[in-house]
């Protein structure tokens, strides 16, 4: 089936299936659509009317939510990958962090978890994709995620410092690099796949809580 009859097609259903959704819902439609779009056909090879017609609406009905196809790949990266409540770190109600190794269990809790999801995953594989094909837009989304990470990172550094966990020495660079192996981590995984991977989740883990230790401990007297 060619593209131009899978459009009529996704059209015609659209006529039937068409129904009134709450704002919110609709545009979490769009962005499913949108999503399966940009990854079949990147950036470039997407349009609005594409989008529409995946989504069972017509195209006003993405600029009823949307001005650009722009905007829909923004937002789309942004629903997944910057939380709305923020990137922070904060303790759960089951951890006291009493000692820096709870601390930063905690901590690799919450980043692993995150990193974790599928559909971060899925953004994440999508961004590089279309690293080369939208430099500049590739790395816009790049530089937000490095500023989220560090300020997750900063909130993980200060929570420790005032509870005399972390040696209050710590450096900017620091808090760039505190989540670094999560991050290759996840490359090598989004490169060569899960049952691929040359070493277990667990391994990379745990390596990554010692050198978190050997590197934040506060010095002995």
């Amino acid at each position: 089936m060619t593209d131009t009859q899978q459009n009529k097609l996704h059209k015609n259903e659209s006529t039937n299936k068409r129904r009134y959704l709450p704002s919110a819902e609709r545009k979490r439609e769009i962005l499913k659509a949108a999503f399966d779009e940009f990854s079949h056909r990147g950036f470039l090879g997407t349009s609005l009317e594409r989008i529409a017609a995946r989504a069972g609406i017509s195209k006003s009905g993405i600029y009823a939510h949307y001005n650009s196809k722009d905007d829909v790949f923004e937002d789309m990266l942004r629903s997944t990958l910057l939380p709305p409540e923020g990137n922070t770190f904060e303790l759960s109600d089951t951890c006291e962090a009493a000692t820096l190794s709870c601390l930063v269990d905690e901590y690799l809790n919450q980043l692993y978890e995150r990193l974790s999801n599928p559909d971060v995953q899925a953004m994440f594989r999508l961004l590089m994709t279309e690293s080369g094909r939208v430099p500049d837009l590739a790395q816009y989304w790049g530089q937000q995620l490095l500023d989220q990470n560090y300020t997750a990172n900063q909130a993980f550094f200060q929570l420790g410092i005032q509870r005399g966990l972390i040696r209050p020495d710590v450096s900017s660079s620091d808090y760039l690099q505190a989540a670094s192996p999560s991050l290759m981590w996840l490359m090598v995984l989004l490169v060569l796949g899960p049952q691929h991977s040359p070493v277990p989740f667990e391994e990379v883990r745990l390596l990554h809580k010692r050198l978190l230790i050997e590197r934040l401990q506060p010095v002995s007297a």
